[in-house]
């Protein structure tokens, strides 16, 4: 198959390459066409719109900054759906709105033509190894018939169902994962600093929790709402988390995601759960 590429930034010229690698002719699009010098050495064609990417090949990937870019890719004069072949596949790997994903999906349907959100999750360094993992959503069997051609820049595919959006919303929720370890890990290095603790204990402390089976074990427990089994009580769970914001205040340290945990705790507790597992805060958010 014919692959055409529109968005040669690091991770889309990884992807690209890739592509390449893997055998399938590539045209490739670009708003600088100076970033497509290395593709060409692979053997790319540039093409002067991404209208005539598209319109030469059977399977066209767009990996562009924001909505914004995407929308404006796609359907201008000279977009992607301008040239688009009739039962042409789009596949957009960025990492754009659910509700962008879903109205690309009706755009691409109104025109006889097929979108597959399929948003990527790794760094550069992993797109360059073609090791990236992407979540995608869309026609079934459209996405069968694009297998080969993803897993050429991301082997691990997660199909999670036939509406566009729904490939946003998995790689948002792998990014909020991503944030939330982040403002913890730097959250609790800050605590250390300000208490005059060895930052080193507290990062071999967090090396062990993120690998420790308790964690793992947590996301079944709260997948399946198991509160009733108690590790630890909503009640004592509430009193720990206030003294770790006050030990946090005394070197004038605000824990601001303890804080929200404490909210959700005494609404717990305002709901009849003090004897709960202490997990049972996270069914707040449920509703």
């Amino acid at each position: 198959m014919t692959i055409g590429f529109i968005g040669l930034g690091k991770m889309g010229a990884a992807m690209a390459a890739n592509i390449r690698r893997a055998g399938h002719p590539l045209v490739v699009w670009n708003r600088s066409p100076d970033k497509a010098a290395p593709l060409l050495e692979l053997g790319a064609r540039l093409a002067k719109t991404p209208a005539a990417a598209a319109a030469e090949a059977d399977i066209v990937i767009s990996s562009l900054a924001d909505d914004g870019a995407v929308k404006t890719v796609v359907s201008e004069p000279d977009g992607v759906l301008a040239g688009l072949r009739p039962g042409g596949i789009h596949i957009g790997t960025s990492t754009v709105s659910p509700t962008l994903s879903d109205e690309l999906g009706r755009m691409h349907a109104a025109a006889g033509r097929c979108y597959i959100a399929g948003p990527v999750v790794g760094r550069v360094t992993a797109a360059e190894a073609a090791q990236l993992v992407t979540f995608v959503a869309g026609d079934a069997e459209r996405i069968e018939a694009s297998r080969s051609v993803i897993a050429a820049y991301a082997p691990r595919i997660f199909v999670v169902g036939e509406r566009p959006g729904q490939a946003s919303i998995a790689k948002l929720i792998a990014n909020f994962l991503g944030v939330s370890a982040i403002d913890l890990i730097g959250q609790s290095l800050a605590w250390a600093e300000k208490s005059g603790l060895p930052t080193a204990l507290v990062a071999q402390m967090m090396s062990g929790f993120f690998a420790n089976p308790a964690t793992r074990e947590y996301v079944t427990k709260i997948g399946e709402h198991d509160f009733d089994t108690v590790g630890f009580t909503a009640s004592g769970g509430l009193k720990d988390v206030e003294l770790m914001i006050a030990a946090a205040q005394e070197v004038k340290l605000r824990l601001s995601s303890a804080e929200a945990v404490r909210t959700k705790l005494e609404a717990s507790i305002g709901r009849g759960w003090k004897n709960k597992d202490w997990s049972c805060f996270t069914d707040i958010d449920r509703g």
